[in-house]
């Protein structure tokens, strides 16, 4: 089957674009930053305008590059990250900056609806924690002051021609605001919070025709105006999708800004103890169980930033991965923006335990890849005790190709471990409901089939499992008693 189509990946620190045939292949591919401002005072924002703007040049370099006329690109569709705000006035224009998924603000917001609503109640209605770092914090923080409230997707598919404001249901599941089972803006928890359905987008399915890329449009991104533009996802639920996580027992880990692990049920899938989401697959029909860590590749980022000046080369992380786990390593807690999945504490700090004299940059390099395993690992225990299947875990993000990071994995899970032959999932799954909503594939696991593809597979290593197993029972006693303890909320009493 011949044809192309046009996927955009609006990421938190990054924006990426491609061309992609009916068989997964990226013809062309566009690439730019868009960072946040880290504030002082603990905001996290973007603009609003920096953000549309990189997206038309980002997707006009993809089309540029691919060779691939206009005219035969089918159709749109668009990844983007999840749970950031932006506020608009009664026309749909941006009103002062984005308030990214990241920002901690609505924690005061949160303790106060938690008065109004148990957390047991909330989770049932929504499948998520009553935490901060999902929309409705950000909105309770803003204090209601706009006619509407946006996430990226609604708001860039409008910018490219939408006749309003569509939001998909994987989307909506991470706003805090989505009755999970039912698929509706839960009514409840709009009473508590003092809003209306009306300054929110109009829901849809995944994969569904909202509108066409209009003439101004047009002409800023490379596409025909015409083009029809088509419901995406969020970028985990596309990055499932992109992974071929789209059958139960196929998991996928996003190893980006955030680390996130992902599984498709074919029902909503709770867990009472309330450690990890139930959301809205981007497969219309179908449930995912996510465990979202909010910092992974960000710690990468980190760690290079303040001991190089500028990150560190591939080789370097070659090299801290390539050797067997000692007792003698330092342990590194990865909670550089709170702690997610499964404690979801937006008081928790990161931490080193262990450091010597003896330990240089790269069993400090090694430790924060590790920690990030173990994180993975105690999500990989919840899935198990919800009787989610993993039989094969698959690998996305662009901190999914560092060298012999897959076999670390494989060896602290316990489990085959697969990086894909296209390691940008987000925007192959965009890609991926592009065709579905151009008529090319008539169901999204179908189109799977035929677009995703993985590469070399790493099998677990016993003796390395076993080893592992070890530091993880030392990694959960810690974080424990710290727990137990009270440390992380003494030491945010102390401005910590």
């Amino acid at each position: 089957m011949k044809g192309y189509v046009a996927a955009v990946d609006c990421g938190t620190s990054a924006i990426k674009a491609a061309v992609i045939d009916f068989s997964g292949r990226v013809k062309g591919r566009g690439r730019t930053d868009c960072p946040c401002r880290f504030l002082r005072d603990g905001r996290i924002e973007q603009s609003p305008r920096l953000i549309v703007e990189r997206t038309f040049s980002c997707l006009q370099e993809a089309v540029a590059r691919s060779g691939v006329k206009a005219g035969q690109i089918a159709s749109l569709a668009i990844s983007n990250q999840r749970a950031t705000v932006l506020r608009a006035g009664r026309s749909g224009e941006a009103a002062g900056q984005a308030v990214s998924w990241q920002d901690m603000r609505g924690r005061r917001a949160i303790a106060a609806l938690r008065r109004r609503i148990s957390d047991e109640e909330y989770y049932g209605i929504t499948g998520l924690p009553n935490n901060p770092v999902f929309s409705l914090g950000k909105i309770l923080a803003l204090h209601q002051k706009a006619a509407r409230f946006l996430l990226v997707q609604d708001f860039l598919l409008r910018e490219f021609g939408a006749d309003g404001f569509f939001l998909d249901w994987s989307n909506a599941s991470l706003t805090g605001m989505f009755d999970v089972e039912r698929l509706r803006w839960s009514p409840e928890i709009l009473k508590l919070a003092g809003l209306r359905e009306s300054q929110l987008a109009t829901l849809v399915a995944s994969g569904r025709k909202v509108g066409a890329v209009s003439r101004r449009a047009a002409r800023l991104c490379g596409l025909l105006a015409g083009t029809p533009l088509i419901s995406g996802g969020g970028d985990q639920q596309c990055a499932g999708i992109g992974a071929g996580a789209v059958r139960p027992g196929t998991a996928e880990l996003t190893l980006g800004t955030a680390g996130v692990l992902l599984a498709c049920v074919e029902r909503p899938r709770k867990d009472p103890k309330m450690r990890v989401t139930c959301c809205a697959h981007a497969v219309p029909g179908r449930w995912e169980v996510e465990g979202l860590q909010n910092s992974a590749g960000a710690g990468l980022d980190w760690l290079g930033r303040i001991v190089s000046g500028k990150g560190f080369a591939p080789d370097f992380w070659r090299r801290a991965c390539a050797r067997p786990p000692s007792p003698q390593d330092p342990l590194f807690y990865p909670f550089l923006a709170g702690a997610g999945a499964p404690n979801w504490d937006p008081e928790a700090k990161a931490m080193w335990l262990g450091l010597t004299h003896a330990h240089g940059r790269e069993s400090l390099a090694r430790s924060v890849l590790e920690g990030v395993c173990l994180e993975t690992k105690s999500i990989l225990s919840v899935f198990a005790d919800l009787k989610v299947p993993v039989r094969e875990l698959r690998l996305t993000g662009g901190a999914s190709g560092i060298a012999g990071w897959s076999r670390m994995q494989a060896d602290v899970f316990g489990l085959e471990v697969s990086p894909l032959r296209e390691p940008e999932a987000s925007v192959l799954g965009a890609g991926i409901l592009a065709a579905c909503g151009a008529g090319a594939f008539a169901t999204v696991p179908e189109a799977a089939d035929a677009m995703v593809a993985t590469a070399r597979r790493c099998r677990p290593d016993p003796e390395r499992t076993r080893l592992y197993g070890r530091r993880y029972r030392t990694y959960l006693d810690v974080l424990r008693r710290f727990e137990s303890g009270g440390i992380f909320r003494m030491l945010a009493r102390c401005g910590l």
